[in-house]
């Protein structure tokens, strides 16, 4: 409905724009899409975005469970004696991400990006031990990405480019908190900031133009060479794939839906710090997965003279398939609020 009101407004106001001297708003792609668009030699842009993320209930499989059915689930002990003593209930995350783009040619767009992160889980413990309810939380920087983004092809109709980069641990995987079982408890794989790891990722992009309307694509894929981290471990391979469709309403404004798909792979290792018999959150047989996720979302650059090229975006994703290694927390939904600025340096 937001987006429907947004769009009349600026239909109304189109006429005392001055639109002849502003970049289309569709010439960035979605706002959870980095890495999308390339610059011209000496445009420097940076960028805010932030993004809140919602999990609810349970998976086994594609298949939801009860919190009685989690507890009851073999723990990770290595004889599966045991049951889990308490469950995740939900989870919330809000994600303050901060990004800087620079071209020091036509053919080569540098970028880097990195986050703060602030996560909240709340868990319910077994019946026996009193069936309460407690939360936990985390926060701070997360990894950082150093990327290289290259032209191939740059036409009226094609824009194709590929990237290389290097995600650096810049994101802690020692976060604690108070737990019934401690007062300073190790907590779980979702609630640690970052990998660790050193992570090289590759990617193509590439959006064809058809009048008012784009249509993009992006893949890439996250590998972990270097070994494990300094808890004992390391996160499997990553596969994020998107494409797009955008419409160009005027010049200034454009809206776009999205598909994803999103593969994590299995983790290697441990951390024997984590208590996996505790929680699932805290056993390293349930990382890993399989999602298809849908968004709906504009972006829009201002023309006005008084912060003129300014772009706001914003993208509400919602998740349609969700296929979890062991036992995991179910996505609820996700958004995300961008804001962009370019100019050139003389």
């Amino acid at each position: 409905m937001f987006i429907f009101f947004l769009t009349f407004l600026i239909f109304l106001f189109d006429k005392i724009l001055n639109a002849d001297e502003i970049h289309f708003a569709d010439s960035h792609g979605p706002i959870t899409v980095m890495g999308d668009h390339m610059h011209k030699k000496r445009e420097l842009m940076f960028s805010l975005r932030f993004s809140k993320m919602n999990m609810d209930g349970m998976l086994s499989g594609t298949n939801s469970i009860s919190l009685n059915s989690v507890m009851s689930a073999p723990n990770g002990a290595s004889n599966s004696s045991g049951t889990y003593m308490n469950s995740p209930v939900s989870m919330k995350m809000n994600m303050y991400m901060f990004g800087a783009m620079f071209a020091p040619t036509d053919n080569l767009t540098l970028m880097a990006m990195s986050s703060f992160n602030k996560k909240e889980m709340v868990s319910q413990r077994m019946r026996m031990r009193g069936g309460s309810r407690f939360d936990v939380d985390s926060s701070g920087i997360g990894d950082t990405r150093l990327s290289g983004l290259f032209k191939i092809l740059d036409n009226k109709f094609s824009k194709t480019h590929f990237s290389i980069g290097l995600s650096l641990p810049t994101g802690s995987i020692d976060n604690r908190d108070t737990t019934p079982a401690s007062l300073n408890s190790r907590l779980g794989y979702k609630m640690q900031n970052g990998s660790g790891t050193y992570d090289p990722f590759f990617a193509l992009n590439n959006v064809n133009n058809i009048g008012k309307v784009k249509i993009g694509e992006q893949f890439m894929i996250k590998k972990p060479i270097f070994g494990d981290n300094s808890n004992g471990y390391h996160y499997g391979n990553s596969i994020n794939t998107s494409i797009w469709f955008s419409y160009r309403w005027i010049k200034n404004f454009s809206t776009s839906f999205k598909i994803n798909y999103n593969f994590f792979g299995k983790m290697e290792g441990e951390d024997n710090e984590m208590n996996k018999r505790m929680s699932p959150a805290m056993d390293s047989k349930n990382v890993g997965h399989q999602k298809v996720n849908t968004s709906f979302g504009f972006n829009y650059v201002n023309s006005n003279e008084f912060l003129k090229n300014h772009r706001l975006a914003f993208e509400f994703i919602i998740p349609v398939y969700q296929k979890v290694r062991g036992i995991q927390m179910a996505d609820e939904y996700k958004i995300m609020l961008g804001w962009q600025y370019g100019f050139n340096i003389p």
